[in-house]
């Protein structure tokens, strides 16, 4: 698995000539570089991971919030009225809609501050209407500078492989994406009420591996302790995993077999930055999971593999004895 950093879009700021108001105007062009890729998921056919539908700035000084403003057009030239010869921080919130009100006036708050995902693909504030959520912040002193804006989501590539005969991929999904994203803070998922009744979907690819990706909310749950092994990633198999688990994303892959082996089996596998005991999803990352998935795997039934599977002779076999009781025969 490998962890890439993407390259973020940018933000301009291009300050205008020092003039006898009292507070010189500001101009600030928003600019995008290039998309790097499109690629399908849940969010659409193809998605435009650099695209921007609204954006709120926020300048705020001496631990203050100054001015604030939302943009939904002219979002090339966008202006804010800043006094000279102050330091300011400019915070700016992409794709997240009109947050003026939302936000703090304390820049104290701003750590602390959450934007809720309301969803993927349903209603106004979805994230396939309002483009993938971004945010970023300046120490601004004047002069011309740039933003760097980072995407608050992170993007997963999955390639899936099924090392048997007869195996195709029915489906493909990510789970217990956090819905609770803290621009400027450490976004992770607390309990329940932080996930999203959706999960990243696709079809899959009806053949015995496929090459998908997802883009996933951030979500910091650190490490484990006391997992030494790939196969020790489960609740299953470990106390801490357990207890977490209502918050820990995960990518789970439904299998239909039809040869040797007949019915389903799906598979899961926890995401993070190793295979092992890191649980972390961060913002504007790249992870790339290779999986193969192998035929001894098949003998197993847990969290891990869930086991739908007639035995080759086309038999469910039970492999515990019910308790017939014990009796003296005479």
């Amino acid at each position: 698995m490998r962890n890439i950093r993407t390259h973020a879009a940018l933000l301009l700021l291009l300050l205008t000539g020092a003039c006898a108001q009292e507070h010189p105007e500001t101009e600030t062009v928003f600019r995008t570089m290039e998309t790097e890729t499109e690629t399908r998921s849940l969010l659409g056919e193809t998605v435009e991971e650099n695209r921007k539908t609204g954006i709120t700035l926020a300048a705020y000084t001496d631990g203050k919030l100054f001015v604030s403003a939302y943009y939904t057009s002219s979002l090339e030239a966008m202006r804010l009225n800043l006094e000279r010869d102050t330091p300011y921080t400019v915070y700016a919130l992409v794709n997240m809609g009109d947050r003026r009100r939302d936000l703090p006036d304390s820049e104290a708050g701003l750590s602390a501050w959450t934007y809720r995902i309301p969803s993927y693909t349903e209603g106004a504030g979805s994230l396939t209407v309002q483009g993938l959520p971004m945010a970023g912040r300046l120490d601004y002193s004047g002069g011309s500078t740039a933003i760097p804006v980072e995407r608050l989501l992170a993007k997963v590539t999955a390639r899936l492989s099924c090392e048997w005969d007869g195996a195709s991929i029915r489906e493909v999904r990510v789970r217990n994406l956090n819905r609770t994203l803290r621009p400027f803070g450490t976004g992770s998922a607390s309990g329940p009420e932080d996930i999203l009744d959706q999960q990243e979907f696709q079809e899959g690819t009806g053949s015995a591996s496929g090459t998908f990706t997802f883009y996933v909310p951030e979500n910091l749950q650190g490490t484990v302790k006391g997992v030494s092994a790939p196969s020790g990633k489960s609740p299953d198999k470990n106390a801490e995993v357990a207890a977490r688990a209502d918050r820990l994303t995960f990518l789970e892959a439904v299998v239909d077999a039809s040869g040797l082996y007949k019915g389903t089996i799906t598979y899961r596998s926890y995401l993070g930055k190793d295979a092992v005991s890191d649980f972390d999803i961060r913002r504007n990352a790249h992870y790339v999971w290779t999986v193969r998935y192998l035929l001894d795997g098949l003998q197993y039934d847990d969290w891990k593999h869930e086991n739908h599977l007639l035995d080759p002779s086309g038999l469910n076999i039970d492999d515990e004895w019910d308790n017939g009781g014990e009796s003296e025969l005479h």
